[in-house]
Formats: structure tokens, C-alpha cells, sequence
């Protein structure tokens, strides 16, 4: 019995280890935005929406539902038939039915509106899609070059730390200053900070992850986007603004406007209500029936409907001004994240192909010129600093460079298969 106890309690430790090691997993990217578009609970409120205003356009194709009217008329407040119901011949038990009459064309336009409301809530979807893809592909690439950084900190770190004991023998031995080793210990105290913000920097990314995708997400696997080199062309680029989602969403609204305008174009046309009703009366009185007919007398069109309507036209008017704005604006962001993009690649360029090659040429230098007596060893060792502390500039910039990419890549959603 105890044997099968402590058997079931090392399963049950197995597979919980098994459950933390796969909720700890490293995830790719692709598997990271996947992730965030099941998780987001603004696209899940655009599908809803969608549909809501796709079953109110529906909805609004049909006629009205019919009234059942139901009353008593007639009845004698005064004299000994008083308050009865059935004594007098004009008390009448009146019951009938109304049906209100809008034009198929009003019921249509109306329609028309709604589906144009639907669409425009289906390219904010997109908007918050594209959004949505950014956030997680930044916070993705933000953990994987943060882990990237902190490692480099932590290797300048530690050569700094053995350093010390070297820079201290130097004073003793006479062949270094003591202000030296005091500034290794700043230097040092600096580097140690380097190593927190990069701590920080990967708790952030992390957190950043789990707001986005609900996972814990630990580590960053898989190849790295080719943010070295642009996503498209620059002209390609610049061409492709007409499909950003911020354009469409524009263009929607602008839909949306000239639909209510069209809507309100026919407002004056007048619906028609029709009511049949029976009415039965007090004995030897003869029952009653007849039809009502109501239609609206839109006498006053100046001053409501053509009112109306042309407040509508001005809101589409505004409206394509405001996609005319959005196309400039967007062509403006292109061009400016162009620019940045192309700011960081020059500067990533130079800190990988130029400034860290020639720390560790001075490095070379300075150690020969050492095991030749015409360096002293303080000299030596501040080089391998610069060398760690070259590597580590080049990986901010990189950061840099892979943020700029990010935001290029995904100025238009990117479809993934679910």
C-alpha cells in the first residue's frame, strides 16, 4: 500500500515538473503571435460587435411587428348608467390590429448603414490586429536581444571583477597608481548597474508576453527575423500604404457617413399605418367595425428632414477629408520610420563592422606591447573592458535597429495560420 502511495505521489511530482516545463517553454514567434491574436479580448469584442451589427441590419429589412389594440370607448361617466360597461348603446369593447407601413426603400437604406457600420467595426478589427502584432513581435524581440544584453553585462562584469585583484598587485608592485584601482571599483559599480537595467529589461519583456499572449514566456527561441535588411522595398513600402489598416478603417468611416447621408436623403418619404378593429356594443345594439388609415405629414421639411440630411452630407464631407488626412499621415509615417530604420542600420553597422573590430585590434596591440615591457597591465585590462563594453553598445543598437524593424513589418497585419 505504501509503495503504491509513494508510486502515485512520484507520478503526480513527474507530471507536474512536466506541466512547469512546458508552460516555461521557449516559444517562437510565430508561436508567440499566434498566441496573442487567441488571447485578445479587443479582437473577440470586434467579432461580436460585427455580428451584432450584421443582425441589426438584418433586422431592419423587415416591417415592423403588427399592434393589438384593445380598449373600451364610449363609457358613461354620469347618469344611472354610470360606470357600466354594457347599458348604454355608444360603449363600444373595441379590439383591433395595427400594422405600420415603412417603404422597402427606407428599410433598405437603413440596412445599408448598418452593414456599413459592420464593415467599419471589421477594420478596426484589423487595426487593433495589426497593433496587436506589433506589441507582441517588439516585446518577443525585446526578450530575446535583452537575455542577449544581460549575458554581455554579466561578461563584462566578471572580467572587470577579475581584474581587480590584478590592479591592486600593480600598486603594490609599484607599477600602477592607487587612484587606478579606485576607478576600477567605480567602473565597476557602473557595469553592475548595466546588469540590473538588464534584468529589468528582460522582467519587462516577459511581463510584456504575458499581458499579451496569458502565457509565461520565459525564453525566446527559434531564428531571429531578418531585421538586419528591410521588410520590402522603400518605394514598395510607400506603395502599400493604401492597404494599412488605419487607411481602410478611414475609408470605412467615410462609407459609413455617405450611407447615413443616403438614409436621411429619403427620411421625408411618409410611413403608412393601418389598423382594423371589430367593436361590440351593449345588447340589441348593433356591433361596429372599421379601418384607420394614418400617414405622416412631413409639412416642415425645411426645418427637420432637409436638416437632417444636410447635416448628414457635411458628416461625409468631413469625413472624406479625414481619409485624405489619414493617406498623408501614413505616407508620412512610412517615410519617417524609413529614415529611422535606415539611422539605426548605419549605426548597428558601424558598432559591429568598425568600432568592435578595432577595440580588439588596440586589445592585440596593447597585449604585445605588454609582453614587450612597453605597456603596463592597466592598460592591458581597461582595453579587454572596452572590448566587452564595444559588444554591448552594439547590442543596444541592435535593439534598436530590430525595434525600427518591427514597426515597419507590421504596419499591415500579418496572416497566420491558426
Amino acid at each position: 500500500m505504501k509503495s503504491k502511495t509513494l508510486s502515485l505521489w512520484l507520478a503526480g511530482g513527474v507530471l507536474a515538473c512536466v506541466c512547469f516545463a512546458a508552460e516555461a517553454a521557449p516559444w517562437t514567434l510565430e508561436q508567440t503571435l499566434s498566441a496573442a491574436q487567441r488571447y485578445s479580448a479587443g479582437l473577440s469584442a470586434s467579432r461580436n460587435e460585427e455580428r451584432a451589427w450584421r443582425a441589426m441590419a438584418d433586422s431592419a429589412r423587415e416591417l415592423p411587428d403588427p399592434k393589438l389594440k384593445v380598449g373600451i370607448e364610449n363609457v358613461p361617466v354620469e347618469g344611472g348608467n354610470a360606470r357600466r360597461f354594457t347599458r348604454d348603446g355608444m360603449t363600444m369593447q373595441r379590439i383591433g390590429v395595427m400594422q405600420e407601413y415603412v417603404s422597402g426603400e427606407k428599410r433598405e437604406r437603413k440596412a445599408q448603414t448598418l452593414i456599413a457600420e459592420s464593415a467599419s467595426v471589421r477594420a478596426k478589427a484589423d487595426v487593433i490586429l495589426a497593433a496587436l502584432q506589433r506589441d507582441a513581435a517588439q516585446a518577443w524581440l525585446d526578450l530575446a536581444l535583452s537575455q542577449k544584453a544581460l549575458q554581455a553585462a554579466q561578461r563584462l562584469v566578471v572580467e572587470t571583477e577579475r581584474q581587480l585583484p590584478a590592479q591592486k598587485a600593480g600598486v603594490g608592485a609599484g607599477e600602477t597608481s592607487a587612484a587606478s584601482v579606485v576607478e576600477l571599483q567605480m567602473a565597476l559599480a557602473a557595469l553592475r548597474d548595466n546588469v540590473t537595467l538588464a534584468e529589468r529589461d528582460v522582467t519587462l519583456a516577459r511581463t510584456r508576453l504575458l499581458q499579451l499572449t496569458g502565457e509565461e514566456i520565459t525564453d525566446a527561441r527559434g531564428p531571429l527575423p531578418r531585421y538586419q535588411r528591410l521588410p520590402a522595398d522603400p518605394a514598395a513600402l510607400e506603395q502599400a500604404v493604401a492597404q494599412h489598416p488605419e487607411l481602410a478603417l478611414a475609408a470605412r468611416e467615410a462609407e459609413v457617413a455617405k450611407a447615413r447621408s443616403a438614409q436621411s436623403a429619403v427620411a421625408a418619404k411618409p410611413d403608412v399605418g393601418v389598423e382594423v378593429w371589430y367593436g361590440k356594443r351593449a345588447q340589441r345594439e348593433e356591433d361596429m367595425a372599421g379601418i384607420m388609415v394614418t400617414v405622416d405629414l412631413p409639412l416642415f421639411q425645411g426645418h427637420r428632414q432637409q436638416k437632417d440630411y444636410a447635416a448628414d452630407l457635411s458628416r461625409a464631407y468631413e469625413a472624406n477629408d479625414k481619409l485624405a488626412q489619414v493617406t498623408r499621415d501614413e505616407i508620412a509615417r512610412v517615410r519617417t520610420l524609413l529614415a529611422e530604420y535606415q539611422a539605426a542600420q548605419t549605426l548597428w553597422t558601424r558598432q559591429r563592422q568598425e568600432i568592435v573590430p578595432l577595440q580588439r585590434q588596440r586589445l592585440a596591440l596593447l597585449e604585445a606591447q605588454y609582453r614587450a615591457g612597453e605597456s603596463d597591465i592597466a592598460a592591458v585590462l581597461a582595453a579587454r573592458r572596452d572590448v566587452l563594453n564595444s559588444e554591448t553598445s552594439a547590442i543596444s543598437a541592435e535593439k534598436t535597429l530590430a525595434s525600427r524593424w518591427v514597426a515597419l513589418r507590421y504596419l499591415t497585419p500579418e496572416a497566420l495560420a491558426q
